[in-house]
Order: C-alpha cells, then sequence, then structure tokens
C-alpha cells in the first residue's frame, strides 16, 4: 500500500466514502459475501469503473485488517485531507451559519477520535480540530469508528 493511501474498513465506512465521492482505489470483499451492506457496496463499486474489485477469502481480509472487524470489506483510498482551520470557517460562512467546531487535546484513542467525529457530524458541526501532536492522526481505525463520518466532517 502506497505511502499516499488509507486503508478503511468495515461497511458503513466503505459505503460512506464511496458515496461521498472519495477516491476509492480498491475493495476487497469476502468471497461469497453479498448481501446486505456488501450488496450496497458491490453496486457502489459499479458506479465506479476506476475503482478495482475483488473478492477474496475471509483469511486474507483478516490478515490485512488493522482493526480486527473488517466485516468483509477493507477498501484503499486516497490518504484524508487535513483542512485548516480557515477551510473549517469558510465551511460555516459559505452556509451563512455561525462556526461550531470540535475543539480536541490530546486524543489518543483511534476509537474515541472516530466517535467524536461521528458525533461531530450528527451534531452539524463544521469541523474537528486536532493538534498535530499528541493527537491519533486519521487512522483504518478512526475511519471505521466514525461509521464513514469521516468523509463528511
Amino acid at each position: 500500500m502506497p505511502g499516499n493511501e488509507q486503508m478503511i474498513e468495515g461497511r458503513n465506512a466503505v459505503l460512506e466514502a464511496l458515496r461521498a465521492e472519495r477516491s476509492v482505489d480498491r475493495v476487497l470483499i469476502q468471497d461469497g459475501a453479498r448481501e446486505g451492506a456488501l450488496g450496497s457496496i458491490i453496486r457502489e463499486v459499479k458506479k465506479h469503473p476506476e475503482t478495482k474489485l475483488e473478492f477474496v477469502q475471509k483469511k486474507k481480509l483478516d490478515d490485512l485488517s488493522q482493526t480486527g472487524r473488517h466485516q468483509g470489506v477493507i477498501a484503499w483510498t486516497a490518504a484524508y485531507d487535513y483542512a485548516s482551520v480557515d477551510d473549517i470557517l469558510a465551511k460555516a460562512r459559505a452556509k451563512g451559519e455561525d462556526p461550531f467546531v470540535f475543539i480536541l487535546d490530546g486524543i489518543e484513542d483511534p476509537h474515541n477520535l472516530g466517535a467524536i467525529i461521528r458525533t461531530a457530524n450528527l451534531c452539524g458541526a463544521h469541523g474537528v480540530i486536532i493538534r498535530l501532536n499528541r493527537a491519533v492522526g486519521l487512522t483504518a481505525i478512526v475511519s471505521k469508528a466514525s461509521a464513514g463520518a469521516l468523509n463528511y466532517t
């Protein structure tokens, strides 16, 4: 996996990345699993001819998984871009709203960061500010814990 790509895992995280028009390079789906959310992911991938779709054995997904909970799907996307504070404030101005921002310091647990991002998205926040140092980055675990909200906040 090249350094400019981000691995994401889990049904909601992958589905929302596709729906949010993120650049998804490759999607691996557990062989034989085509029902429910995985069927929706397959349909979304077919709308993006540049995205490579592969069906693989569960063991391969288990070996690649960083979270241990891939739910039958792993994808690689372009790395998440960090927005500046100015970008976040401009987003609020464009909506004609007062800025609503979550400011975090020292968040080291990726599950907590993902949950906070998901909450911020549900509350209508314009962004989440994290420190570059002393904080977890935007990892596969954060993406999965945010249940896809990382694509929208």
